[in-house]
């Protein structure tokens, strides 16, 4: 298919070429109506790209605890080279996230709640919005929004950086908009008892069942998600929220590996839930633009 017309019928081979980088043979096609010639390769994920051979072993690298510096270290690139890759890898993956919600079948069992981290400093704090499927623990969605610190960093936050507008409504509503394609009507939403919650199952999921439970204090074991409490009613989504902490270096507890931008951790977190969903799996860990079967 051509990729300015978009057109298939009058599309013909023009010959091969050698990819320079790994001597490669690639096949090229040549347009009638756009008089353009293209390759196979114009539709790749790694296409123009020098060092292609990195490209699955960074994916999972960067869903193993290990910050972007340290994996151009690990692979011999600089650092722009690996920042290039995480803005591909977590746009390919939004992709995957979303036609995998489309495509499965309609979900019984979810529970949400937000995870809390930082941009750049704590005085910027985020909130994350997730919802993960009770029985399979998969990452079903997410988002990101900016707000306000809390307790004695709140006072030191406005006098540096002015009053930073909430946007925890805002994410938790794009998550249950993006959740609603995947649940059943009649579904079973499980999370904290915090205030908000409530009316946002109300607005979005009107005939689910809502269950809400006592929120309990994070234990130093499990990176603070799991909790000390014998019996967890969430037990599902703070063991994922944990397994976040412990595979992103910039979500890890007292880092120095901070996330400096919104969107980039945004991206960073659409690579790590589509690596989680296909661990769950046990499906070979590989990055590519087609939506795996569910």
């Amino acid at each position: 298919m051509c990729p300015i017309c978009k057109n298939e019928k009058n599309v013909i081979k023009r010959g091969f070429y050698r990819r320079p980088s790994d001597q490669k043979k690639v096949q090229r096609y040549h347009c009638k109506i756009c008089k353009i010639s293209f390759s196979e390769q114009t539709f790749a994920l790694d296409y123009r790209q020098q060092k292609r051979w990195f490209n699955q072993s960074c994916f999972v690298t960067l869903c193993s605890g290990v910050s972007q510096r340290r994996a151009a270290y690990i692979f011999r690139v600089v650092p722009r080279t690996i920042a290039r890759r995480v803005k591909k890898f977590g746009e390919i993956c939004e992709q995957n996230l979303c036609k995998y919600r489309d495509q499965r079948a309609k979900v019984n069992e979810v529970e949400f709640d937000e995870l809390e981290s930082f941009i750049h400093t704590k005085l910027k704090p985020v909130t994350i919005p997730i919802a993960v499927e009770k029985k399979t623990r998969k990452v079903l969605a997410l988002s990101i929004g900016n707000i306000g610190a809390k307790g004695h960093l709140k006072k030191i936050s406005l006098q540096k950086y002015g009053r930073r507008p909430s946007e925890r409504m805002l994410a938790l509503k794009s998550m249950a908009k993006d959740l609603q394609t995947c649940t059943a009507p009649k579904a079973r939403l499980r999370s904290d008892k915090c205030p908000l919650y409530p009316k946002l199952v109300r607005d979005y999921f009107s005939e689910a069942t809502h269950y809400t439970c006592k929120g309990s204090r994070g234990a130093v074991v499990g990176l603070g998600e799991l909790k000390k409490t014998i019996f967890d009613p969430i037990f599902t989504l703070n063991h994922t929220y944990a397994m976040f902490r412990d595979n992103l270096k910039t979500l890890s507890r007292r880092t120095w590996a901070t996330a400096k931008r919104k969107d980039g951790l945004l991206l960073l977190l659409n690579i790590y839930a589509w690596f989680h969903n296909l661990w769950l799996d046990r499906k070979r860990i590989k990055i590519k633009l087609e939506v795996f079967t569910v």
